[in-house]
């Protein structure tokens, strides 16, 4: 079972001059920035990578689909799942340039590069490239799962991890689920290898389901 994140030197160094750089160059994210940090984040995030370990599954390259700020996931992916590239798809351009800050040691010079970002509507648009998984921890804030599967049909053989919820009191939250059940039904899922839900320390009901 993850249970924590590791806080390793580099990790306080990319995070804490991301923290300052933001809150003096783009302050205007820096409220979405603490949203995106929150015990409630970490817990969905710790869950995902515990139930990734034990589906077994291996995942060398994955897609984040609205990965958002991408620092808690992607320091789990590398470091405990064992995933070798990781590559957000985000359509808010303030996150996806302040997550290359928060993964800063995954671009080190010389060395292969393992963190990258695309400003990408992922709802709207094709991925060209092959990835052994893709994650999407924000399904209620998107269509349904079945309209990306349709418009990338190379990626019919790729592993998925959703997460949504049934929390419909945000006006962002436009596409609730009311089980774990709906949400793999929504996606078109076939093989399921988990399904769970979870209530989080800020009271939500969260939903996750692996599958193909």
């Amino acid at each position: 079972m993850v249970d924590y994140l590791k806080f390793t030197p580099e990790i306080s160094n990319n995070w804490s001059r991301t923290w300052h750089e933001t809150q003096k160059q783009r302050p205007w994210a820096f409220r979405r920035l603490l949203d995106a940090s929150t015990e409630s984040q970490m817990e969905s995030k710790l869950w995902l990578a515990t139930e990734l370990i034990n589906a077994d599954i291996k995942p060398k390259h994955v897609a984040l689909l609205g990965g958002w700020f991408a620092h808690i996931i992607t320091a789990l992916l590398m470091d405990e799942v064992g995933v070798d590239k990781v590559n957000n798809f985000e359509i808010d351009k303030d996150a996806h340039y302040i997550s290359f800050k928060f993964n800063n040691r995954y671009k080190k010079s010389g060395e292969e590069i393992k963190y990258f970002s695309n400003s990408k509507n992922v709802m709207m648009a094709t991925i060209k490239k092959d990835f052994d998984l893709i994650i999407n921890t924000s399904c209620e804030h998107m269509f349904p799962m079945w309209k990306f599967r349709e418009l990338n049909p190379q990626l019919k053989n790729s592993w998925y991890v959703l997460q949504s919820t049934d929390d419909d009191q945000y006006e962002d939250h436009i596409n609730c689920v009311k089980s774990p059940a709906e949400l793999a039904n929504q996606a078109k899922l076939v093989d399921v290898l988990y399904s769970g839900s979870k209530v989080l320390s800020n009271g939500m009901n969260r939903f996750m389901v692996i599958g193909q």
